[in-house]
């Protein structure tokens, strides 16, 4: 039965249509909304999403911010069980895969998918903006990272200064709204592990070349995957066991 498991699974994942890439960042995303870890993503998992929500963000429950939250996270959800089966009340990563897998092809940026999942960005920025003032600093992202993706704090510093030069440009723009919307239509769309997009959530087991990406026309809505836009950084590092030119991010679940 295992094995017979294990070939459907590997029959799936040669079907899509997405990078390697894709598949880690969206199978983190995944586990993201599966607040129970039990593999599936189901309507019960919207409570341990939101409970997580309001004990990272401090907000009343009843508050607008709450309730806003929890009604795009309510639609996601219901739509998600619609779109991925008829009549299904849950969806497991196979699932999940196919559906990225036909809605991703052909998207420039977050304007391009459905309004269902174009909210999605919006209430993750509000979630990280604790102090409401629009835009996301180094610090705010640090909290997240630690206390919402589960990062190690001792990791989080060269991450997070990294991360916000790449998301920034070096500090030549504020992460605003509609900055972040383009970093994270670069997170569902990237095929390589070479865009800011990366940073959305900063926690993937991939060994990448550090590179510099430039924000050409400042924050736009469009972003496709930026390979050619980047050049070589060579980043100093003392660990014999990794390159000079390379760094480790390393994969952590969603706490």
């Amino acid at each position: 039965m295992l094995v017979k498991f294990i070939l459907q699974k590997n029959t799936v994942m040669s079907a899509l249509k997405l990078s390697p890439f894709q598949q880690e960042k969206l199978q983190y995303y995944f586990n993201f909304f599966d607040s129970d870890g039990n593999g599936q993503l189901e309507l019960s998992d919207l409570d341990g999403f939101m409970k997580k929500v309001l004990d990272f963000t401090g907000w009343d429950v009843d508050s607008q911010c709450a309730r806003e939250c929890h009604e795009v996270h309510e639609c996601f959800f219901h739509t998600l069980m619609e779109k991925a089966e008829k009549g299904s009340d849950r969806i497991n990563l196979a699932k999940w895969f196919r559906m990225w897998d036909g809605l991703i092809p052909g998207c420039m940026s977050m304007r391009n998918f459905p309004v269902w999942l174009r909210l999605l960005p919006k209430s993750l920025f509000r979630i990280i903006d604790k102090k409401g003032d629009e835009k996301i600093d180094a610090k705010e992202l640090a909290d997240f990272y630690v206390k919402f993706v589960g990062i190690p704090e001792g990791n989080v510093t060269s991450l997070v200064n990294y991360a916000m030069e790449q998301m920034t440009d070096h500090g030549k723009y504020p992460l605003t709204l509609d900055s972040y919307n383009q970093m994270f239509a670069n997170f569902l769309i990237g095929r390589t592990p070479y865009g800011p997009g990366r940073f959305i959530f900063g926690c993937f087991e991939h060994m990448v070349q550090r590179t510099e990406f430039q924000l050409i026309q400042g924050p736009s809505d469009i972003l496709q995957d930026p390979l050619s836009e980047f050049k070589r950084l060579q980043i100093a590092q003392h660990s014999p066991q990794t390159p000079n030119s390379l760094v480790k991010v390393k994969f952590f679940r969603a706490a």
